[in-house]
């Protein structure tokens, strides 16, 4: 009982944190208004520490990018409100030769008055005007003649677009539809004139090798005559149109929160029909490595334009459209997500306690003691 008697003696003689019997405290107005100050400027403190606790950050790190391999997806949105869509072609030339035209399999075209107003999705497939007969003259089931063009698999082309496809795969240029029965019956001519002075809003997105090229967007048919690709507007075609026109969006894969899309909200108005406007872009690799581990691969870019628009533009027989060419840098940018640690924060607040009442005490001695040399100096009668 003694030994345990004495062991308690010596932890109570290494009591730093001494007390002080109430009879020999004494409150003051000064220390109770710093004590609601304290109070406030603790709890202030220690919820903006929360809050950066809480904070996801992100650090970059630059490395040579490795991954040449890969395919790109280049996400668009654009609208060309004085150029219909039925005169609009897409297409991707690459540094490896290879060449993508008419990439509409998930680019969506939406036709649009000239107010602006969306008339519905632009189809090359329209309702005939007379609908094909359903037997041949000979009484055989009826099956349109292809005129030359590769036959599709069924080997008939009972449509005026079937022909075109047709034409399209052999090469030739589909440059008198009026000869063609097909186009005839479903008055496909008349068609095209009467899209004349709308326009276009074409959203979606293109799949392409990660090499250097350029998309563009140009008036006329894509077509390979040659080997060479080519754009024509051919006479049946609306005339009346030019290359003004909006980005709302063109990104080089998934969206990103540091992601860099200059692009995104430019427009230019052409000056004359024959304008051509060039944005030239360098792509970066970006990954972004997320804290539940997941990673996203996609790219950021910068970008610069040019303006080929004058007299001499219509004397050379430059094709008017918006081309982007894209290089791709041989770098890429790693942004990792991190965030504080639970030990961290835990030190924080309780440097912010210990420290905001360490210095409270100090103010409130030094406020005591200057008040209690005062009222000594008044109890003396002496001025000061």
């Amino acid at each position: 009982m003694g030994r345990a008697h004495t062991l308690r003696q010596r932890f109570q003689s290494l009591d730093a944190y001494a007390k002080t019997l109430d009879d020999f405290s004494i409150k003051t107005l000064t220390g109770g208004v710093l004590t609601v100050a304290t109070a406030l400027l603790i709890a202030v403190l220690v919820g903006l520490e929360f809050a950066a606790y809480r904070r996801v950050e992100q650090s970059a790190e630059l490395v040579v990018d490795r991954s040449r391999s890969e395919k790109m997806l280049i996400n668009l949105d654009i609208t060309l409100p004085h150029a219909p869509c039925v005169l609009l072609g897409l297409d991707v030339l690459d540094s490896s030769g290879d060449t993508q035209i008419n990439l509409f399999q998930h680019v969506t075209k939406m036709r649009l008055t000239s107010n602006g107003t969306e008339i519905g999705a632009y189809s090359t497939k329209a309702k005939a005007a007379v609908p094909p007969p359903s037997t041949n003259a000979d009484g055989a089931a009826y099956c349109g003649s292809c005129y030359g063009g590769i036959e599709p698999e069924g080997g008939c082309c009972n449509t005026c677009d079937a022909v075109h496809q047709a034409y399209v795969r052999r090469g030739w240029a589909f440059t008198d539809p009026d000869a063609i029965e097909q186009c005839v019956r479903e008055g496909y001519t008349a068609r095209m004139r009467s899209m004349d002075g709308e326009g276009c809003h074409m959203h979606g997105f293109v799949e392409v090798g990660k090499a250097a090229g350029n998309l563009h967007i140009l008036a006329g048919e894509s077509i390979k005559l040659g080997g060479e690709h080519t754009h024509t507007v051919y006479d049946y075609m609306p005339r009346n149109y030019d290359m003004t026109h909006t980005i709302h969006r063109l990104a080089f894969g998934s969206e990103f929160s540091a992601q860099s899309s200059p692009l995104d909200g430019v427009g230019k108005t052409a000056q004359s029909k024959h304008a051509q406007f060039q944005y030239f872009t360098k792509i970066v690799g970006s990954e972004v490595r997320f804290l539940n581990g997941t990673v996203l691969r996609s790219n950021q870019y910068s970008a610069t334009e040019f303006v080929r628009g004058d007299a001499r533009a219509a004397v050379s027989r430059r094709t008017p459209g918006l081309f982007v060419m894209f290089d791709i840098s041989p770098m890429r940018v790693i942004y990792t997500e991190h965030q504080r640690s639970l030990g961290s924060f835990l030190t924080s607040v309780c440097a912010i306690v210990g420290g905001i009442f360490t210095v409270a005490r100090l103010v409130d001695g030094v406020v005591f003691r200057a008040e209690r040399v005062l009222k000594e100096k008044r109890q003396l009668g002496k001025q000061i």
